[in-house]
């Protein structure tokens, strides 16, 4: 078998996954007829066994992906359930499987819309570099409130997706942590100096208790949203937050409890539901969203 560079290699482990993953369980004979058919098999009729092998391990390294079998199932995913609460591994699998499906077929980008990510992406493998090596960052940021660029050391502990933008939490020259969009940069590059991330650092516990990129240490509320029965089925099937709870069901409306604190971001999100999202409670969040409403309707009064 030909040397393939790391690229080809990353593509070909995701392949192996996504199928596994979306068969449930598969024998070694079906896995060989699908590799037949993808172009990453470059012309193979088999994955060979030490080179399928080879795969498994370099999955398990990699993803902390266990790939087991046994007579009864084939081949299966072991700790599928740790790849299900996993955002990270369920959005790489995705990503990969849905590339390697088109450049096997080029036709298909008339086909598949993607939502356009701004340009920041551009400096993520310069971020998570520093990440991995505890490196500090010099950036030069462009804010859209501020007229001139600023350049200032950054030491980040992660990077966030939110709404079609990349974010990266740091400390900078604030004793707090921060979030900075990275379309506004204009310019990273690593520098010697070192830091230190606190043992045990966790972006997705973080954020445990908010909605979106908003840090904060207020304490997380119980609050009530009641979704108009046309509406029920888009909260069901993609849950605001994971504290989301069906907690009263009608045919005319659900009501739904979540435990966190209501930023910014989790307001404008229910706003942008208009009447078909209520906020019941707490009585300050109902009343917050009435001032903003009542703002926009004098704005289209006059």
């Amino acid at each position: 078998m030909p040397k393939q560079n790391s690229a080809i290699l990353l593509n070909r482990y995701i392949w192996l996954v996504d199928t596994i993953y979306s068969a449930g369980s598969i024998s070694r004979e079906e896995v060989d007829r699908r590799w037949c058919r993808s172009l990453l098999s470059e012309g193979e009729m088999c994955i060979p066994p030490r080179t399928f092998h080879r795969y498994k391990e370099a999955i398990q390294e990699l993803f902390q992906i266990n790939i087991e079998f046994n007579k009864t199932r084939g081949y299966y995913i072991e700790n599928v359930t740790d790849i299900q609460r996993d955002d990270m591994r369920k959005w790489l699998i995705s990503t990969f499987a849905v590339n390697n499906l088109i450049n096997e077929g080029l036709s298909l980008r008339k086909h598949i819309g993607f939502e356009n990510m701004p340009s920041g992406q551009r400096f993520l493998t310069t971020i998570l570099e520093a990440i991995r090596d505890r490196t500090v960052l010099l950036v030069t940021h462009k804010g859209f409130n501020r007229p001139e660029a600023t350049t200032f050391r950054l030491k980040p502990y992660g990077l966030k997706v939110f709404k079609q933008r990349w974010y990266v939490l740091a400390e900078s020259e604030y004793p707090e942590l921060l979030v900075y969009s990275l379309d506004r940069f204009e310019k990273v590059e690593r520098l010697e100096e070192h830091y230190e991330i606190p043992n045990g650092f966790d972006i997705g516990e973080y954020y445990a208790n908010t909605y979106g990129v908003t840090g904060t240490r207020d304490k997380s509320e119980l609050i009530h949203i009641r979704v108009n029965a046309t509406q029920v089925n888009y909260f069901r099937t993609l849950p605001l937050h994971p504290s989301q709870k069906e907690i009263e069901t009608t045919t005319e409306f659900s009501v739904f409890s979540y435990f966190l604190v209501p930023t910014y971001e989790f307001r404008q999100e229910i706003l942008s539901h208009g009447s078909d999202a209520e906020v019941l409670s707490p009585a300050p969040l109902r009343a917050l969203l009435k001032e903003e409403i009542e703002k926009m309707k004098k704005i289209y009064e006059k």
